[in-house]
């Protein structure tokens, strides 16, 4: 097959980029070992997703011929590592931070949540999320929050990975919850820095550090600013990242493209198995388009198959396919403005979705008044799902 456009004199193409960030990550590789190196996109403005989609190859790199059997020696050992990290490390596509069903007293309701984990899994999820702030972390005790683990983990039985919240402003405790999910047989945990006071970076690392040194799991960062009192700046991810081998990925829940495209763009050159995904669902193809991994939507506890659908277009390269889907459910952004918290939202949402039989959440936390139902059943039927 010929080459997108003639090779420079002399040169080589030993690797086709899916993407600029492994064209970049390759290209740092080689220079390190001292071959010079080329990379050249294929991308015309105007028609960049046409040609990815349809090639599946984002550009080119090219060295010397005389470097050209070391240079591949070096990219295959680096598709190795890839292939190899990813097998046990990286977490993409839509993974839901589950709910905590509760029955009419207000206790755990194993039957319910076992229902509802094989109804999220059965609309193609690839992964959950347990004992986040969506599952009412905050509002459980300590026994509660490993029983549960457990239970969720032994119930999925390996047919998605399931990550474990190992939420506290403590860190000694944020370690032995972590510990803890890796003897149920979890694959990750997820950690969010303490949220009574607002940490600085020094704090932030400690809190980070000292439980990715706890375990042999994966831990992801948890970036939730309207919880902490602050955002995790872009440079910070990057050194946890380098500094902690365990370090593996990160929930962003900002409402800032922006900050998870210079995450993507400071992490993932240097460490591409770690996985980028966002929380609000509407940020979700642009996070993928930017390179990221896909996202922990708290709405795709109410209907996950659209949230797949959208991952799944956007990864084969149909974008026109994905951004339509995201386009019909733009309005359900609205259902943070609901004079609630999320949590709530969500179990009224499948409620009147006929998924679960009550919306029970815990004191302190309100039910929805009877204006933000009427508004909330609206927004359901805008998006076509009720």
């Amino acid at each position: 097959m010929a080459e997108w456009l003639p090779l420079p004199h002399d040169y080589a193409n030993v690797f086709k980029a899916p993407s600029e960030t492994e064209a970049a990550l390759v290209q740092r590789i080689l220079e390190e070992a001292g071959i010079p190196v080329l990379v050249r996109s294929r991308q015309v403005p105007g028609y960049a997703e046409v040609i990815r989609g349809g090639s599946g190859v984002w550009g080119d790199v090219l060295v010397p011929v005389a470097y050209e059997s070391q240079a591949r020696r070096y990219v295959a050992e680096h598709l190795r590592q890839m292939r190899e990290a990813g097998a046990v490390s990286r977490f993409s596509g839509i993974i839901p931070p589950l709910v905590t069903l509760f029955d009419r007293r207000g206790r755990i309701d194993e039957a319910a949540n076992l229902a509802h984990v094989d109804v999220v899994i059965a609309g193609g999820v690839h992964g959950v999320f347990a004992l986040g702030s969506t599952g009412e972390a905050m509002h459980l005790t300590l026994e509660e929050r490993r029983s549960f683990a457990q239970t969720i983990v032994r119930h999925v039985d390996g047919r998605v990975p399931v990550l474990v919240g190992c939420l506290s402003t403590s860190t000694e405790e944020a370690a032995a919850l972590a510990r803890h999910a890796q003897e149920i047989g979890a694959d990750g945990v997820v950690v969010i820095p303490p949220y009574y006071w607002t940490p600085n970076d020094r704090a932030i690392e400690i809190h980070i550090g000292a439980v990715a040194e706890a375990v042999q799991l994966p831990v992801l960062i948890y970036n939730f600013p309207a919880v902490v009192g602050r955002s995790i700046p872009a440079p910070l991810v990057a050194k946890l990242a380098a500094a902690h081998d365990r370090v593996l990925g990160i929930k962003e829940t900002v409402d800032s493209i922006g900050h998870i495209h210079e995450v993507i763009a400071r992490v993932k050159t240097v460490r591409p198995e770690f996985s980028v995904l966002c929380g609000y669902e509407f940020h979700l193809l642009n996070t993928l388009l930017s390179g990221g991994d896909g996202g922990i939507p708290a709405v795709a506890n109410v209907a996950p198959e659209p949230l797949v659908a959208i991952y799944e277009h956007a990864r084969a390269g149909r974008i026109a396919d994905a951004a339509a889907l995201m386009r019909r459910r733009l309005e359900l952004a609205t259902l943070y403005q609901l004079d609630a918290p999320l949590f709530v939202v969500i179990k009224e949402a499948m409620m009147m979705l006929g998924r679960i039989a009550h919306p029970f959440v815990r004191a302190p936390s309100p039910p929805l008044t009877e204006a933000s139902r009427a508004q909330l059943r609206s927004l359901l039927s805008s998006a076509g799902l009720l």
